[in-house]
């Protein structure tokens, strides 16, 4: 008996690594609101056979960032994701590191890290950002006379 749930381990365990594809576009609002801050991106992500993401996000100054990452399942069934980028906030460089869950509902939910600032983010698959962007919008100009 014991042989046999050895063997059924064995040959279920590659299966039960594998975790749920995440591939396509996502829509990411973010948000540390210790300093009032919400921002959104978005994200194409490409996922390989071993569960390494790719692609790329827009970042805060609607640049084209690379975006790597993994998509992995936990002992308890879970699957995690986690991505990152570089970006610009008001001038200055900042990676965004990304931590959460894959949820029921097929949202992704977590922690952004800002390199020492802790954020919140939901990542939404194929659906626009609901946040508002990091940088007011400029002020409009009266037209010329």
């Amino acid at each position: 008996m014991k042989r046999f749930v050895l063997a059924a381990a064995l040959v279920l365990a590659p299966g039960a690594a594998l975790a749920a594809d995440v591939s396509g576009a996502w829509s990411v609002a973010g948000s540390f609101d210790a300093m009032g801050i919400k921002y959104s991106s978005d994200c194409k992500l490409a996922q390989a056979s071993d569960g390494k993401l790719s692609g790329a996000c827009t970042g805060t100054q609607n640049e084209a960032a690379a975006t790597t990452g993994a998509v992995t399942t936990g002992a308890d069934g879970k699957t995690a994701v986690a991505f990152a980028y570089d970006t610009t906030y008001q001038g200055s460089p900042v990676h965004l590191d990304y931590k959460g869950a894959l949820q029921a509902d097929g949202t992704v939910t977590g922690a952004v890290d800002a390199g020492g600032a802790q954020g919140t983010f939901v990542a939404t698959k194929g659906a626009a950002a609901a946040a508002a962007p990091a940088t007011p919008a400029a002020p409009a100009t009266a037209p010329a006379k």
